[in-house]
């Protein structure tokens, strides 16, 4: 998978008062939070400026101040990822926030970014809740599309609990749903949410295999 991402691989990095500043093989530009690396924050200009490549080049290491990461400190590919979420939402904002507006690409990448935001704030029903079944369909679409096969699986799962309390009538909010579930029913989502803490897919590598960075503006 490293060749499909060699256009991602650092050239430089570089520092503002805030950001880590990065350029990439294709041109691009990215950054990261500084204070995501208290090391880094409080490091002088000297320290920052000693940065090694990752073996893949798809990541950055500062040895000598933090324990080097397999993928780096800076994990580009998951920054390069964050940065088609941000554009997908920018595009979100200026449709007034009508999803509908979208293209089905940045419909599906609207809802892989609610997914992972709320599943990871607060579990599945938190997702549920803020969003509805659509977005989930959405993302369950997005999933299998990207062949993340594990992820979409415990989705599945968590969505499939529901399916018994889907047209109760009683029912008229979904936290009503989650109130209606049995004790082992919200004791399997539970183990659901845990499994997907645990994230057992790299999520960021198999968006970017399927839908690529954000296209560069020429």
């Amino acid at each position: 998978m490293t060749e499909e991402f060699a256009g991602l691989r650092v050239t430089d990095v570089a520092f503002d008062d805030d950001f880590i500043l990065l350029t990439l093989a294709d041109g691009r530009r990215t950054r990261q939070p500084l204070r995501w690396a208290t090391a880094l924050f409080e490091a002088t200009a000297e320290q920052r400026a000693q940065w090694v490549a990752t073996s893949d080049g798809l990541g950055v290491n500062w040895p000598a101040l933090l324990p080097p990461h397999e993928a780096g400190v800076v994990d580009i590919p998951n920054q390069v990822w964050d940065d088609r979420y941000e554009a997908a939402l920018t595009r979100l904002k200026a449709a007034a926030w009508t999803l509908d507006a979208l293209s089905d690409e940045d419909q599906q990448l609207v809802a892989l970014w609610r997914m992972e935001a709320d599943i990871n704030n607060g579990g599945f029903m938190q997702f549920l809740c803020n969003w509805g079944d659509p977005t989930c369909q959405l993302a369950l679409r997005a999933l299998q599309a990207m062949g993340a096969v594990q992820t979409r699986a415990i989705l599945a799962g968590m969505r499939g609990l529901l399916d018994r309390l889907k047209d109760d009538p009683a029912l008229a909010t979904l936290p009503d749903v989650f109130d209606a579930m049995t004790e082992q029913e919200q004791a399997a989502l539970h183990a659901f949410d845990e499994t997907y803490f645990e994230r057992p897919e790299d999520l960021a590598r198999l968006g970017l295999k399927h839908f690529g960075p954000e296209p560069l503006i020429t």
